[in-house]
């Protein structure tokens, strides 16, 4: 323990980027230690395109590793410097000043109790991730009023002993949005889920929606836990393009799926409710998308999208992700496409295969581009003279 104090303390001292691996949580923190005492820190954070994403508290004796030197920190940087150079669009980020002589859990709380924050638990002994916002703290008692963004009747509040807090997340990018939609979301009643699963009403349902904007959710037969939230863009003879959002409601790019591998169409949810609100409230602030994405892209419905988008990135050499019926995930770029058959070269941990190797268009069920990692990828591998 003594030896992750140390470190920690160095990390503090030189100010150095440092990832944060935890012995319980496959979550790894990358950021900058503010703040060490005995029992906790506070680390303020970025998240995987490089942006400041508010900062968390890490209990001691949840912290495994302090790593200071990694390929993956050193893509970090060079996101964290892309972001700042493109001016990408940001959270404010930590803003709170801590004392180190006093104990850093309570302040947090305290912190969040004041100034009405989401914060995001982790409990000792639990497996769960817990959101919502602080409503009483004393020496040894903490009320959260759980906020579910899925389900609006699922609301409880619960009270601990702060004492059982291993993580606190707080002042990230979703987790403020989630603060500032708070009172919108209160007003918002809950709705039964409405979706079309019937395979074929599936296109004509798809093809009706592509005349609106109305935000809506797709979910793939291979994973019926996943789901991709989004607008209809255009509908082709087998195929579907979704202009995506994210999880905070800014555009994420867009992805082709093919319909026979559509599980349904989901047009009515609390969770489409909470993420038009955070759409409207990124429009309102005008944050709804990152500079260097394009939201504005039309598509050719008379045209195998598939085929078209595997050509279209050859030329340009422009990385995807395509999601192959067998579930393998592949990110990298296509060359020589023809009718039936690509070369598809990989990238995996920042090595490109120059070589690539053979794969069936017909096999392909999804293909996603033109989002925001796909974009810091490419813009490395070209500096770096691979691409």
């Amino acid at each position: 323990m003594n030896s992750i104090i140390n470190d920690l303390n160095r990390a503090l001292a030189q100010h150095t980027l440092v990832n944060i691996y935890q012995t319980n949580q496959e979550v790894v923190y990358t950021g900058y230690v503010t703040t060490v005492s005995n029992t906790g820190i506070i680390l303020a954070t970025f998240d995987d395109f490089g942006l400041p994403d508010g900062a968390v508290f890490l209990a001691v004796a949840v912290i495994d590793e302090v790593e200071f030197a990694s390929d993956d920190l050193d893509n970090m940087a060079f996101r964290i410097q892309t972001a700042e150079e493109e001016q990408f669009i940001q959270a404010g980020g930590l803003t709170m000043r801590f004392d180190e002589q006093r104990d850093l859990r309570r302040q947090v709380l305290s912190h969040a109790w004041v100034d009405h924050l989401v914060v995001m638990l982790v409990i000792k002994d639990d497996d769960h991730f817990y959101e919502g916002m602080v409503t009483s703290v004393t020496t040894d008692q903490v009320t959260i009023q759980l906020l579910n963004k899925f389900d609006y009747t699922d609301q409880p509040t619960f009270t601990l002993n702060p004492d059982e807090l291993e993580v606190i997340e707080f002042q990230g990018k979703e987790l403020t949005l989630q603060g500032i939609a708070a009172p919108h979301l209160r007003k918002l009643s809950h709705i039964a889920t409405k979706e079309v699963t019937d395979a074929k009403l599936i296109p004509d349902t798809l093809r009706q929606l592509a005349e609106h904007d109305s935000l809506v959710g797709l979910v793939p037969s291979h994973d019926k836990d996943l789901f991709f939230v989004g607008q209809i863009n255009v509908v082709t003879e087998n195929a579907v393009v979704m202009n995506l959002i994210d999880m905070t409601g800014q555009f994420g790019g867009y992805t082709v799926m093919r319909l026979t591998e559509l599980h349904a169409v989901v047009l009515e949810s609390d969770y489409l409710q909470t993420m038009r609100l955070f759409s409207l409230l990124n429009r309102a602030r005008q944050q709804q998308i990152q500079p260097v994405l394009n939201d504005e892209r039309l598509f050719d419905p008379t045209v195998d999208q598939f085929s078209a988008r595997l050509t279209q990135a050859a030329a340009f050499r422009t990385i995807l992700r395509l999601k192959l019926h067998d579930s393998t995930t592949l990110l990298g770029y296509p060359s020589q496409v023809g009718g039936a058959r690509f070369i598809f070269h990989q990238v995996e941990d920042n090595q490109l295969d120059q070589v690539g190797k053979v794969y069936r268009i017909s096999d392909i069920d999804e293909i996603a581009f033109g989002y925001l990692d796909a974009y810091l990828v490419e813009r490395q591998l070209r500096v770096e003279g691979e691409l």
